[in-house]
């Protein structure tokens, strides 16, 4: 089964790579520079995550692993048609500023929506669905504070990372926890087969 989609989150880890490339190019530079704290080790700081916790199997692992899996999917959809949406609007010249900070924000308020949704009856079931709830949380009260600014200036803001580790932690648990039952991902595969095989007919 696959990890959590990263896609949706598109701007904060091309941040993320850039400060990869902007922190070798700072190793280079003297040693009074280097005692101050530059943005991206601030941003570098919110991508610390930690490590998997352990947790006893139970009877409905395979169910919470199935569903938060299904949730990821269906967001992720949702996050590429939203994409698709703005990318033409902008292509046509249609596309403003407010609309598209509106349409992200919408995206992240039906992100928590869903998640809410989720009849979760495990406890790791539970507390990964809690660390994608806090990721999005932090992205909607930031998108609420940036309301009466230019979508831009969220754009290029640091904040845009910020809770990043939460999700990364999440993405990690749930690798881990599907890694216990690799009959599922068999599964997976043979219904994805079986769908593809439909659609040719």
């Amino acid at each position: 089964m696959k990890k959590l989609q990263l896609k949706q989150l598109g701007l904060p880890v091309l941040l993320c790579s850039s400060v990869f490339l902007t922190g070798c190019d700072n190793s280079k530079n003297t040693a009074t520079q280097n005692d101050k704290i530059q943005p991206e080790d601030k941003v570098m700081q919110e991508l610390i995550t930690e490590p998997v916790k352990a947790f006893e199997k139970t009877p409905d692992d395979q169910h919470d692993i199935a569903l938060l899996t299904d949730f990821d999917t269906r967001f992720t959809q949702m996050s590429d048609d939203m994409e698709d949406e703005l990318t033409k609007m902008h292509e046509e010249g249609s596309l403003t500023d407010e609309f598209a900070h509106n349409r992200k924000r919408d995206n992240i308020r039906s992100a928590l929506n869903m998640l809410k949704e989720l009849d979760l009856k495990t406890q790791q079931g539970r507390y990964i669905q809690g660390l994608i709830a806090e990721y999005w949380q932090t992205q909607a009260k930031l998108y609420d504070e940036h309301k009466d600014n230019k979508a831009e200036e969220m754009k290029n803001s640091g904040d845009r990372v910020k809770g990043l580790a939460n999700f990364l932690h999440a993405q990690d648990q749930l690798e881990h926890w599907q890694s216990q039952y690799p009959e599922m991902s068999k599964t997976d595969t043979l219904k994805t087969e079986a769908t593809k095989s439909e659609s040719l007919k």
